[in-house]
């Protein structure tokens, strides 16, 4: 890097903010719902067809990951965000040109997921590239703490264009998508050491099949299945287990911790170490379940359900600067793509959920598969690389 561009200068801090930005329009997936409810009650639709954009924009988001850190190593990220911003804004647009069963799931599922999968993998690592390695936890937290606020900044607006019509909302949404994530990209660009970095492709590939970055992406996959399985059925955890109707302050809380635990599990990798830190956030995600299964009343639900969205959103600031710190820079999208495809068989548990509170008329079946499968994240998290790091 040259002497103009020193680590964590004002060019760095740039880059970060155009990815928190960013990543606050990827986030406008959080607010499907919002258009789901409308297709279900204006449109017809049946609830379990109202959710299928969502599963396969969640499954391409998360395949879509490997592809697009591939491309970012190799042509830099303004491009692939620019990619994705086109891809996402076109996939709204098609979606209220044809509001129907057959062509959402395509338009909206495939075009958004891949789409906000380009966006989100490139700016990351360009942000990162710009800081020291003590600092990069801080970094990465927040810019993927624009994902986890999303909701809050996004919601309000989209409710205001759906109730006018979802039709409406779809195009307004992929024109803003088009014209902001194109003019914020103009303010992304790896560090040139970055650049440099990103040309080891085949070490890239020998990393990634090794056995500690198999336990690593496992370790990933039994974290992550907590919050999405939490975060889909939470309405219906506090009507059954809490006996309160209180979707929107639940939704809000989860929505509101998992903002917050994204920058405070940056700092927590910077502070403790990425080993340890990833062994705190797990004992967050117990703590939280625990106090799921034990909860009777809505106060003690809620509370739980924030410890868990923190320790769900702090997976997010801890992981990409642990994938740097023990695999190293090189082709960094590659290899943190290749960890985020775990969400794509972490997605199912969901589904799994909501087979067992089928059978069960109780989610605490649910919840224990959850507890086990952290136990099971504890114990890979103990064979990582980089145990005692600071």
């Amino acid at each position: 890097m040259n002497a103009s561009e020193p680590m964590g200068s004002r060019t760095g801090w740039v880059v970060t903010a155009a990815g928190f930005a960013i990543n606050v329009l990827v986030g406008v997936s959080y607010t499907w719902s919002i258009f789901s409810q409308d297709l279900v009650l204006r449109h017809g639709w049946r609830h379990s067809t109202a959710a299928l954009p969502y599963t396969i924009y969640l499954v391409c988001y998360a395949l879509s990951m490997i592809p697009a850190g591939t491309l970012q190593d190799r042509i830099g990220p303004r491009a692939v965000i620019l990619l994705g911003g086109a891809l996402g804004g076109t996939g709204f647009l098609l979606s209220g040109l044809w509001v129907n069963p057959a062509t959402v799931p395509l338009f909206w599922g495939g075009m958004v997921g891949c789409g906000m999968a380009c966006c989100f993998a490139a700016v990351t690592p360009a942000a990162m590239s710009w800081f020291p390695p003590r600092r990069r936890g801080l970094i990465s937290g927040i810019v993927v703490t624009g994902v986890g606020i999303s909701a809050f900044v996004l919601a309000p607006a989209v409710s205001a264009l759906v109730g006018r019509s979802v039709r409406f909302a779809f195009v307004v949404c992929g024109i803003t998508l088009w014209a902001g994530i194109g003019l914020l990209s103009t303010q992304v660009r790896a560090a040139p050491d970055g650049a440099r970095r990103s040309k080891s492709a085949p070490a890239a590939i020998a990393t990634v099949r090794s056995a500690a970055f198999v336990r690593f992406w496992f370790t990933f996959l039994c974290m992550t299945a907590v919050g999405v399985t939490v975060v889909t059925h939470v309405t219906e955890i506090m009507r059954v287990h809490a006996g309160a109707h209180r979707a929107a302050l639940s939704v809000a809380i989860f929505a509101g911790s998992n903002g917050l635990g994204r920058i405070s599990g940056g700092v927590l990798a910077d502070r403790l170490g990425r080993s340890m830190a990833i062994q705190v956030v797990i004992g967050g995600l117990l703590a939280g379940l625990v106090g799921m299964l034990a909860a009777v009343e809505p106060a003690l639900m809620l509370a739980a359900i924030c410890v868990v969205g923190l320790s769900y959103g702090a997976i997010f600031g801890v992981f990409p600067a642990a994938t740097a710190e023990f695999f190293g820079p090189e082709s960094f999208g590659l290899k943190y793509g290749i960890v985020f495809s775990a969400i794509a068989v972490s997605g199912t548990f969901p589904w799994l959920a909501g087979l067992l509170f089928e059978r069960f008329a109780s989610f605490a079946p649910a919840l224990m598969v959850l507890v086990a499968m952290c136990v099971a994240a504890l114990a890979l998290s103990r064979t990582l690389p980089g145990q005692g790091n600071r």
